[in-house]
């Protein structure tokens, strides 16, 4: 009996129906079967998040008021709300204010789940590769957040196998009954985290530069 795959499912919270629906039928270049669950508010996103986990969550940032105004409470609030409850949960933030978003660093920083923000004023394909890969479980995020931002006990332990014992991804994998991929993650999120993502492999090794890096902020000792 063959097994049927499940469509992905996407909650879109946006308060602009004609943009949640836009939003929807973009993602669905990612996969022509995806369904869309739209929420105009976050209250009701919450209680669909109790009924059921979406492969990925889409949140514009700021929301509209009454009077014509932006802003972002309510999205801050409602991401507070899912890194306390849906660690591993795949987010894909759009906006053009990056500055709301830096209470929450830390906490994107210890997302085990895909998290990614983009900028409302890039092409549309921008935010289709950021909702792909958010739902790979990478962590991307703009360097004006990137400030501070904490590295979990799990990356300090594959920085250190990687730049201290020179182990490759797979031996990583294997030391710490890790799957590939989750180590693979957490090199992607090093990178990040020490502003290291933006290396040419052509001309600098980024491995070296990761660990090199992490020894100049005393990661690691040399």
């Amino acid at each position: 009996m063959q097994q049927t795959t499940k469509p992905l499912l996407f909650l879109i919270l946006e308060d602009h129906p004609e943009v949640a629906q836009n939003n929807c039928l973009f993602l669905q270049k990612l996969e022509p079967s995806a369904l869309c669950i739209i929420c105009n508010n976050h209250a009701e996103a919450l209680e669909r998040l109790k009924l059921e986990t979406p492969d990925l969550v889409t949140v514009d940032l700021l929301f509209s008021t009454f009077t014509g105004e932006q802003y972002a409470v309510s999205s801050l609030k409602f991401l507070h709300k899912v890194f306390q409850d849906y660690p591993f949960l795949n987010i894909l933030i759009y906006t053009s204010e990056y500055d709301y978003l830096k209470p929450l660093t830390n906490l994107m920083g210890r997302h085990q789940g895909g998290f990614v923000v983009v900028s409302k004023i890039e092409r549309r394909k921008s935010f289709l590769d950021g909702a792909r890969h958010a739902l790979e479980g990478k962590l991307e995020i703009p360097k004006e957040l990137r400030k501070g931002i904490e590295i979990s006990d799990r990356e300090l332990q594959v920085l250190s196998l990687l730049c201290k014992d020179s182990r490759t991804d797979k031996a990583i994998a294997q030391e710490m009954n890790l799957s590939l991929k989750t180590v693979q993650n957490c090199i992607l999120r090093l990178k990040m985290k020490l502003d290291i993502d933006y290396f040419d492999e052509n001309i600098t090794s980024t491995r070296v530069a990761l660990c090199m890096q992490a020894i100049r902020r005393k990661l690691i000792l040399p």
